[in-house]
């Protein structure tokens, strides 16, 4: 409106031709309101546009950075596609390979059947020949005595009776004379194949020994590892106290005390008696055992020991424990026990190798020969130690430990068929694992699988959680960890008594029967290893039924504990069960929910 009306007076005074106007104070001062309004509004106009273009250029920004980023995840995403073309490439080219390898293989069968077939008819066709030849000969020398004595016949039957019977003799008996030359370069070829083969079965028994040895040193490596680790723990946890024979102890005895500190199960036989020496504080210091600081392992108990196969158990005749103490003497006995140790070691009373059998006491671990026994004046200075402080005792181990004594340990006050450990590693593998490439294949890392072996020593359960993936990053070490236990059994969670039962049932053909039979001797288990069995075989079906994407069939499941959960009294036949043991855990994971439903729980 202000403007309008000045514009009108302006025209009007165009129209009027006067230069000069006359206006009212109150319209001036609307018109400057008006003006500085209109500035007030551009300026605001002028920020807001301002900010428009800010925010434009903060846009365009974004989108040249949004561009750069979808630039290099397109081109990461078209690398991925070459890698997994070069993959499937590769994969094709490995199926085709191992379709070829198995092609072959069948071929090589076939062959190998057919060639059998073969040498069997061609064995029979020359044992036929060999006889229509000795016919055939035979009957040449009848028929030429024959045409030879006909004219003789006619003119004395009876002479030339007697003189063809005579022929007919001799001829047979040159054929019998060749045939027998013929026999003897056979019979020293059979001979000779004789004594190959019994140099290969010597050859065979001389790995399978030397295997089976490998096998106990490496499970006695494992038992040795448990039990340092166990006593470095106690050690960092349980108070030192000061003992006077600790100043007394030399280096050189420590480490032969420290080697000997727990039975070897696999490779030792059992057979423990009491025998005594006298200990005189008047011999040389050198011989003194240092005694231990730390804690004091359990006496191993009668049966604690795996006999190893051909050692005998022999009973240990010791001297006399009948010795009169006086002043300056201390009667203390050792508790040795006949072992049989597959690797070298030196007598703590002479100082010789010793190889084989050899008496080791239980108490303070002294290791000498059977010949030495009569001789022996160490002291057994796991006793004085005892005398001067009390015992501070080690829980067993867990690794080595019989699953009915660990389930009765670990029950405490609550009803358990299943060890902690079973159920701890078990369910952190269902809660972060199921669908893991190579779960129970892969072997964890040492590290982690130390300290988790650690942490279920102590038996404080609840102090940890598996489940915790910032404190356990691999949870191959905890598959890892529930392997060894399983592997560490003295008695396999599929026992000794049922094993060879097992083995011949799951290779009966009838299916029906084969089931039938298989779970009568599952049902034959003890209880305590029946549930375990059946809460391990219920997790590898779950595990099973996610093989697309961890790659875990019911088959490499069986392959990786069939030699865990079975093993044979004999050692020998561990290479002639093994396929055996795979197909039963292999069936097993199969039929996992109808072997253990509610109706075949006993």
């Amino acid at each position: 409106m202000i403007f309008q009306r000045l514009r009108e007076t302006v025209e009007d005074a165009k129209s009027r031709e006067i230069q000069q106007l006359k206006l009212e104070r109150v319209f001036v001062e609307a018109i400057v309101e008006a003006l500085e309004s209109r500035g007030a509004e551009h300026a605001q106009m002028k920020a807001r546009f301002d900010g428009m273009k800010r925010t434009s250029r903060q846009y365009i920004e974004g989108l040249t950075v949004a561009q750069t980023e979808y630039d290099r995840e397109l081109k990461a995403r078209r690398d991925a596609e070459a890698e997994v073309t070069r993959l499937r490439v590769l994969l094709s080219g490995q199926a085709a390979r191992l379709t070829a390898l198995s092609g072959d293989s069948r071929r090589q069968e076939v062959r190998q059947q057919i060639s059998k077939e073969l040498n069997d008819s061609l064995s029979g066709l020359e044992q036929n020949l060999s006889r229509l030849k000795v016919e055939r000969d035979v009957t040449l020398a009848e028929v030429e005595e024959l045409s030879a004595t006909k004219s003789s016949n006619n003119a004395s039957p009876d002479v030339g009776t007697v003189a063809l019977g005579r022929s007919l003799t001799k001829r047979l008996d040159n054929i019998r004379n060749q045939y027998q030359k013929d026999l003897i370069p056979l019979t020293q070829q059979r001979e000779t194949l004789t004594r190959e083969i019994a140099e290969l079965k010597a050859v065979r028994d001389v790995f399978l020994e030397e295997t089976s040895v490998l096998n106990a040193r490496n499970e006695e490596l494992a038992q040795l590892s448990a039990v340092y680790t166990r006593r470095m723990d106690t050690v960092h946890e349980s108070p030192l106290k000061d003992d006077d024979n600790s100043n007394r102890a030399s280096f050189d005895k420590s480490r032969g005390q420290f080697q000997s500190t727990t039975p070897l199960a696999p490779s030792l036989s059992s057979s423990t008696s009491g025998s005594s020496t006298v200990y005189d504080e008047t011999i040389d210091p050198r011989f003194f055992r240092a005694p231990k600081t730390d804690v004091d392992l359990h006496t191993p108990a009668k049966g604690k020991f795996m006999k190893w196969p051909g050692s005998k158990v022999k009973d240990v005749v010791s001297p006399s424990p009948g010795t009169e103490t006086s002043k300056g003497k201390a009667h203390l006995e050792h508790n040795f026990q006949q072992l049989s140790v597959l690797r070298f070691t030196r007598c703590d009373h002479c100082g010789d190798k010793m190889w084989g059998s050899q008496l080791r006491c239980t108490i303070c671990s002294t290791s000498i020969h059977v010949r030495c026994i009569a001789n022996v004046h160490i002291p057994c200075t796991q006793q004085l130690h005892n005398i001067r402080e009390e015992p501070q005792h080690i829980p067993p181990s867990m690794f080595g430990r019989d699953l009915v004594e660990q389930v009765r340990a670990d029950s405490k006050d609550e009803d358990r068929q299943i060890p902690v450990i079973v159920e701890k590693c078990i369910d952190a593998v269902e809660a972060i694992a199921l669908d893991y490439e190579g779960i129970y294949r892969k072997t964890g890392g040492s590290g982690q699988s130390k300290a988790i072996t650690q942490l279920f020593e102590r038996g404080d359960y609840s102090s940890f959680n598996l489940r915790d993936t910032d404190r356990f990053n691999d949870i191959c070490s905890v598959t890892s960890v529930l392997k060894t236990y399983f592997r560490s059994l003295p008695v396999p969670l599929l026992t000794f008594d049922l094993h060879d039962q097992f083995v011949s049932a799951v290779a009966i053909k009838d299916l029906a029967l084969k089931q039938k039979s298989l779970l009568e001797l599952v049902n034959q288990l003890p209880d305590e290893h029946y549930y375990t069995l059946r809460h391990l075989m219920l997790h590898l079906h779950r595990v099973r039924e996610c093989c697309e994407k961890n790659l875990m069939t019911a088959r490499n499941l069986g392959v990786v504990f069939g030699p865990t959960l079975m093993r044979s009294r004999d050692p020998g036949a561990e290479f002639s069960d093994m396929a055996g043991k795979a197909l039963f855990i292999e069936w097993l994971i199969e039929n996992a929910p109808q072997a253990f439903n509610e109706n075949n729980l006993s």
